[in-house]
């Protein structure tokens, strides 16, 4: 390689190592070369949305790159819904297989139907707020299981996922790329108010294991931020 590609190389990986702040640096690093040799441009536009959230600073620089990148495919379609859905697909690959279609149903488009940078947009949004609240309702439930590793007790489950709905609402209210706002939706955190008003001695309970606790959230997703403009 020759000079002046390798400096080009090694800048454009620093500036997006800065742009990021990725939690693993050395990870974000070795994948960001690993892209720079794919061809799949749905997994380059992947990797220019992952470790985003809605709040990131960089959110709207990166939405804009993924797009152009992703549109290659065909300069005269553009985007098209069958590689726009397989984005999203990719984008919350780590969330449970159960909810996956359900929350897919909502976004995805007709296979040729052309999707515009606003649809893009949104789509991708709510795709990475779905991996955020996801992994804050995981957070959350751990804290509720106050006597058991593995369930909840149901009277916690129902007041927490009470709280969750208005929590989610002013969370997604929230201007994208607000820099001095809180990082984080605050779902995991309802547990705190929740256990602190409980009594010494508990009422007899049914339980709720994760999976069900995990649907009964996702739910108030799907219903929530279809009214929220992201």
């Amino acid at each position: 390689m020759e000079d002046d590609n390798l400096d080009r190389a090694l800048q454009c990986a620093i500036l997006a190592l800065l742009d990021v702040k990725p939690k693993d640096p050395i990870k974000f690093l070795a994948t960001h070369f690993q892209m720079e040799c794919e061809t799949n441009l749905v997994a380059k536009a992947v990797h220019l949305l992952q470790d985003m959230t809605i709040y990131h600073p960089a959110i709207e620089e990166r939405l804009l790159k993924a797009y152009a990148t992703i549109c290659q495919y065909s300069e005269e379609d553009g985007l098209t819904g069958d590689i726009y859905t397989d984005l999203l697909v990719k984008l919350i690959s780590d969330s449970p297989s159960y909810q996956k279609d359900n929350f897919l149903q909502h976004l995805q488009c007709q296979s040729t139907e052309y999707v515009s940078f606003d649809v893009f947009r949104s789509g991708v949004l709510t795709s990475i707020l779905f991996n955020q609240f996801i992994s804050e309702v995981k957070l959350l439930f751990a804290k509720l299981c106050i006597e058991n590793h593995d369930s909840a007790p149901a009277f916690l489950c129902k007041k927490a996922l009470r709280k969750m709905s208005k929590c989610l609402n002013e969370a997604a209210k929230r201007s994208v790329s607000n820099v001095d706002g809180p990082s984080t939706l605050g779902i995991s955190e309802l547990s705190s108010p929740i256990r602190k008003n409980l009594t010494k001695n508990l009422p007899s309970a049914d339980y709720v294991k994760i999976n069900t606790f995990l649907s009964e959230a996702v739910e108030i997703f799907l219903r929530e931020v279809p009214k929220i403009k992201l």
